[in-house]
């Protein structure tokens, strides 16, 4: 048997992280994914200031333990975060429940509409797919005609539609992490705190909103986003080449759109190992909303939280299956403060596309957004035929 079909010298190498590579993961996700080696040796720095015999990490350590992290798939590339809503462009989750042995059909359906630009089989109150799709503000209910021409055309028998109006990721505690690819977390203690949070009534330490205002932007806008999307990393001469543009122009645009937070900063992702499921939480909440948000916040696991307005909300987190039965038992003391709540669980099989893509949508002469409905009712109409 090899090292990596036997699960344990292969891990061990791969996912073994000392307490310099948690202090380094854990400035990482607080300062954001395009921080430097020096400001990450900074921020260590900072934070060991009260610790005793604490020795601080310098920056070229900082360096080399980050492209070892790399290597070894714990740390993947950086993500660009963006306000789609402030140019127009809506986001929200479609979940499908397959009809009969319309499996195969619905993913190839899928995967022939580009506003679909990520999606997963999922089983829960839908059984078939969730799906990351946008949508042109302007028209609204463009994702619910789709889905309602999958209905009538008998590809799926139900749907549900969640709108993103804005969304969160919490921090995550790399001290809670193990080498083996687990999480360790107190769930007694955690049920304490929910109790203790829904009697005190906190406020919600998501900074999530509402206020979107849409800002004029033009194509050359679009196509920097396009290209930081694929490539957060790029620098502004790459971005002046294939812009055309002299590249103070370029420097003063994507401050513009830092400074109206269409690009709203920049996060990093993890290859966690071990045995990790997603699920996506859909709840409606009558009351305690801070309450109940706070008591998700203070889990140590890698999640995000998603609004539609200000009673409904999806979390979403990746939990080992040995800890998903202690996070049911401390869900349930939330239960009775939701008008309604559905899980819907992620299967491994991930499909994701580029979601840069979406900017190709975007008409350079009219200077807005161009999704073609007719054609992708047209795709769900020639799929039915098949």
């Amino acid at each position: 048997m090899s090292e990596q079909s036997s699960g344990c010298d292969y891990l061990s190498k791969k996912w073994s992280l000392d307490e310099k590579d948690l202090k380094i993961l854990t400035a990482l996700d607080g300062l954001g994914g395009n921080a430097s080696a020096q400001q990450i040796s900074d921020y260590i720095h900072k934070e060991m200031k009260e610790e005793k015999g604490e020795e601080p990490i310098p920056a070229r350590t900082v360096r080399y333990r980050i492209s070892t992290l790399f290597e070894r798939g714990v740390l993947l590339p950086s993500i660009l975060q963006t306000d789609e809503r402030k140019i127009g462009l809506g986001e929200g989750i479609l979940i499908l429940h397959e009809g009969p042995a319309m499996s195969k059909v619905l993913e190839n359906l899928i995967q022939q509409i580009p506003i679909f630009y990520w999606y997963v089989p999922t089983h829960g109150r839908y059984d078939g797919f969730l799906i990351h799709t946008v949508f042109d503000m302007t028209r609204p209910d463009m994702i619910s005609e789709i889905a309602e021409s999958m209905k009538k055309k008998g590809l799926v028998t139900d749907f549900s539609f969640f709108e993103i109006v804005d969304n969160e990721s919490k921090k995550i505690d790399f001290t809670k992490y193990r080498s083996s690819g687990r999480w360790i977390c107190d769930w007694e203690n955690w049920k304490k705190n929910i109790e203790k949070n829904l009697r005190e009534g906190p406020k919600s330490p998501f900074s999530l909103s509402k206020q979107h205002e849409i800002i004029d932007c033009d194509w050359i806008d679009i196509l920097i986003l396009r290209v930081l999307k694929n490539d957060p990393d790029s620098a502004i001469q790459s971005l002046a080449s294939i812009t055309a543009m002299p590249i103070q122009q370029v420097r003063e645009r994507v401050q513009k759109l830092r400074d109206s937070k269409v690009i709203k900063g920049y996060s990093r992702a993890y290859g966690f190992a071990g045995d990790l499921l997603w699920f996506s939480c859909f709840m409606k909440i009558n009351e305690r909303v801070g309450a109940i948000l706070s008591s998700m916040y203070e889990l140590p696991f890698p999640g995000v939280v998603l609004m539609a307005d200000d009673m409904h909300y999806c979390v979403r987190f990746a939990l080992s299956t040995s800890n998903l039965k202690q996070f049911l038992d401390g869900f349930r003391l939330i239960r009775p403060f939701l008008n309604d709540y559905f899980f819907q669980f992620h299967l491994p099989d991930r499909i994701e596309t580029k979601y840069e893509n979406i900017f190709d949508l975007f008409d350079r002469k009219e200077g807005k957004w161009n999704i073609p409905l007719k054609d992708y009712i047209k795709i769900v109409r020639e799929h039915s035929e098949k």
